[in-house]
């Protein structure tokens, strides 16, 4: 890394997990799921954005985090479906990437060749998938909101005593409400993250104008009409509104989480956010009210593709998890004093046994 300036190495360091996670969903879902080169494509940048959202708990950490995320039996569900035109998919994803390149090189601004980066593809992803509520945009469009939130939050109100508070970068700003807009218009089912946005936005601290505020509460209220009418106002409705106070409803929603990662991904979750909400307060606050909004609409909600639709829950789930194995391996090198943090590595390696585990299920299957 001698050749490359401090900026450099820095990017590298936050987006190298990420980008290594997010190659390997791909080749996977390409080559063992059987996916369309698009599908897999959109799916693996949905991969990126939870893994860096993930990379300020752990290098290690994160990127097993990632891939529990790509191999969990909801997620690993999407790969499936009819194909696409691959030529059509090949030159649109180089023209995607030389935009990116140049916007990196010519403008001198990774983050916006990165915002360039994810717009783009969204846009070659909805093309491919032109259908009305695209599951899979929503996927996408949901992890890089939550990289979004996460990031600011941690940047704005980091644990005390490690580093000063921070304000939020003008593309936390700008994302937020770009990617709510766009998700509530493709699935109304987004809007269940307005609190958490409204809440995020209100702890970051950040001086936003009016307009800015109208821009998400109308976002939220266009989302909301079209929550009701798609769910609530349907014939026959999809949803019960009192089906929260049915105790099967309950056991079912256990069922759904324990089905992905078993009795140790929950015990994993909990004392993740646990431990989140006592040294990052607004981050879990935050993640707490977005878990519970998605987890009150899989109490009521009687439709197909409840597993599909309830994935937010997963994800973030999976960034619970990822916390706890990285609370644990840090109280594990606090204990042994290993001042060059190789425990951290060592036991956060240990939760790599999690996605070695699902991709063993999928091969047997």
């Amino acid at each position: 890394m001698s050749g490359l300036t401090a900026t450099q190495v820095q990017l590298l360091r936050q987006w190298g997990p990420a980008c290594l996670t997010a190659t390997c969903a791909w080749l996977l879902l390409v080559g063992l799921g059987q996916a369309p080169i698009a599908r897999a494509t959109g799916l693996a940048l949905a991969i990126l954005g939870v893994t860096a959202g993930m990379r300020s708990m752990g290098l290690v950490a994160s990127l097993a985090g990632g891939l529990t995320l790509a191999l969990s039996p909801a997620f690993w569900s999407q790969a499936g479906g009819a194909g696409t035109q691959p030529a059509t998919i090949v030159a649109a994803a180089i023209f995607a990437a030389f935009a990116v390149v140049s916007a990196s090189f010519l403008l001198k601004r990774n983050e916006l060749a990165i915002g360039l980066g994810l717009v783009l593809s969204a846009a070659i992803f909805w093309n491919q998938f032109s259908t009305g509520q695209s599951l899979r945009l929503t996927v996408l469009v949901t992890a890089w909101l939550l990289f979004l939130l996460i990031d600011m939050l941690m940047r704005t109100n980091p644990r005390p005593g490690i580093k000063p508070p921070q304000a939020p970068n003008r593309w936390h700003l700008a994302g937020i409400p770009l990617l709510f807009a766009i998700g509530a218009l493709n699935d109304p089912l987004v809007t269940l993250f307005a609190p958490a946005i409204l809440l995020a936005l209100l702890l970051s601290y950040a001086r936003l104008p009016g307009w800015y505020w109208l821009a998400i509460v109308a976002s939220a209220v266009a989302g909301a009409y079209l929550l009701a009418q798609t769910y609530l106002l349907a014939d026959p409705p999809l949803l019960l509104p009192l089906g929260w106070r049915d105790a099967h409803r309950w056991l079912a929603l256990g069922e759904y989480s324990l089905a992905q990662f078993g009795w140790a991904g929950i015990a994993l979750a909990i004392m993740g956010v646990a431990r989140l909400a006592r040294w990052y307060p607004p981050l879990g606050t935050v993640t707490i009210i977005a878990f519970a909004c998605y987890m009150l609409f899989g109490l009521t909600y009687i439709g197909k593709n409840r597993e599909v639709l309830l994935l937010s829950l997963i994800i973030i789930q999976v960034m619970w998890m990822t916390y706890a194995v990285n609370t644990i391996s840090q109280w594990v090198n606090k204990t042994l004093r290993n001042k060059a943090g190789l425990w951290i590595h060592l036991v956060s390696a240990l939760y790599i046994a999690l996605p070695a585990l699902l991709l063993l299920d999928i091969v047997n299957t």
